[in-house]
């Protein structure tokens, strides 16, 4: 593992360095100042937002489209904090057309690099030997993640103190031994990763075992850790309060509010400007179409239960719920509209949310806006449902992304899953990953 992280890095810096060695050769003015500082600040800062970004972390696993959407939210910090320095600096300040090109290149270039480095490594990339101490209904989840799971991994065995719990197990598995023998198990088997998937532990629990494999430098992780890593959700069916009350994440410092808002409300006022026109046609549109308002505006629960007013353009006739009451939007939905089928495979339909955005019911991201009525049931149907609404709604986030168009209470317990995650790992790059993945769901009609 550390050689292939080594041999990556390599690649990276001789490509950054070509980047910028080339555009001098080729006679593109980098400014004043001797090229050695700027080859070192350059180098220096699109490493590190790499590194910041994970993509030297290759215990992820990522597929070739996560790791362009890093690769390009990593360059963009890295052109900014760039372009920085050299205003604050001028002997390290890059000419307008040579920054451009760098950049550019290195972009291009890093992005070769690695989708090479993953097809070439596609049939040995390496992967975790986990041991599972445990074999109830935890366990037989996460054996069922290894074919789809985003971090790569096998599974050694399970451990378990009940012999009979290893007839539940998937076809292919065994149960190796008892907790009891966690010791001489790991000494035969060399595991990379423990994985305690022991819904009861009193009595049952190898404290010492587990604390043998720390020491030995074994990774040792809970259940809802691993499964969180592997999948991108929190698995809420089996949790108990104490895992999400001690676990790292959860965090929302005040500067992170401020900025999150000062970005909403940029993003918000740009968008709005620029889908002035789009918004004029698709209103003239939906009118042609069908009769009532062009403007469908609903009761929802944003951040602690407050309700507020969600505005979008209405996609459904208008009295799709005169004779039903509030029902689940359903997909190939009979009460949609032919505009209205157009704009909701596009999003079209969630450009006034714009608005909603602007003065503060809403962010860009974070989870799904539900109807009052709806959330009042499944809070009694699902645990922790009514955590999701300790952020405010977004127009698009982790859940909708990540998970396809939902309309039952086993979809809205998947999709908290994916909200949980959010929430626990709440930043600014996880935002900006999830506005790249919507670009891609926008741009190829995907979810609906």
């Amino acid at each position: 593992m550390p050689g292939l992280v080594l041999l990556i890095f390599a690649g990276d810096q001789a490509i950054i360095a070509l980047s910028i060695v080339a555009a001098d050769a080729a006679g593109v003015w980098v400014g004043p100042g001797a090229l050695g500082p700027k080859l070192v600040l350059v180098m220096g800062l699109v490493t590190l937002a790499l590194y910041l970004g994970d993509l030297y972390n290759m215990r992820l696993g990522l597929g070739r489209r996560e790791i362009i959407a890093r690769l390009l939210i990593c360059q963009g910090a890295a052109g900014i904090a760039i372009a920085a320095v050299g205003f604050a600096v001028p002997s390290l300040r890059l000419g307008r057309f040579a920054f451009f090109t760098i950049v550019t290149t290195a972009t291009l270039g890093l992005a070769v690099w690695r989708s090479a480095w993953l097809s070439a490594s596609a049939h040995d990339r390496m992967e975790l030997r986990v041991l599972v101490v445990g074999a109830g209904p935890v366990a037989r989840s996460i054996a069922e993640l290894v074919p789809t799971s985003s971090r790569p991994f096998t599974i050694i065995g399970f451990l378990d103190d009940s012999l009979e719990a290893g007839d539940s197990l998937p076809e292919g598995y065994e149960l190796l031994a008892k907790t009891t023998d966690l010791t001489a198990i790991v000494e035969e088997t060399h595991p990379d990763l423990v994985v305690v998937a022991q819904i009861e532990r009193r009595g049952q629990f190898p404290a010492k075992a587990l604390l043998d494999c720390r020491l030995q430098g074994i990774q040792v992780e809970d259940w809802p850790t691993f499964y969180e890593k592997a999948t991108g959700k929190i698995l809420v069916t089996s949790l108990r309060p104490s895992w999400l009350i001690f676990a790292d994440g959860f965090v929302k410092t005040r500067r992170t509010e401020v900025v999150k808002r000062f970005l909403d409300m940029s993003l918000a006022f740009i968008g709005l400007v620029l889908a002035l026109p789009v918004m004029a046609a698709v209103a003239i549109a939906i009118k042609l179409d069908s009769r009532g308002a062009v403007l469908f505006r609903q009761p929802r629960l944003g951040q602690n239960g407050s309700v507020f007013i969600l505005n979008k353009f209405r996609s459904m006739r208008e009295d799709a719920e005169k004779d039903t009451g509030p029902v689940w939007a359903r997909k190939s939905d009979p009460r949609v509209t032919r505009i209205g089928a157009l704009l909701r495979k596009t999003r079209l339909d969630e450009l006034p949310q714009l608005f909603n955005v602007l003065v503060g019911h809403m962010s860009f991201i974070g989870p799904r806006p539900e109807r009052p009525e709806f959330v009042y049931d499944l809070q009694k149907a699902i645990p922790f449902y009514m955590e999701r609404l300790s952020v405010k709604p977004g127009i698009t986030g982790w859940a909708q992304v990540r998970y396809p168009y939902g309309a039952s209470v086993d979809d809205a317990l998947q999709k908290l899953q994916y909200d949980l995650y959010y929430i626990k790992n709440l930043s600014l790059f996880l935002d900006l990953l999830i506005l790249l993945n919507t670009v891609q769901v926008v741009l190829f009609a995907r979810g609906r």
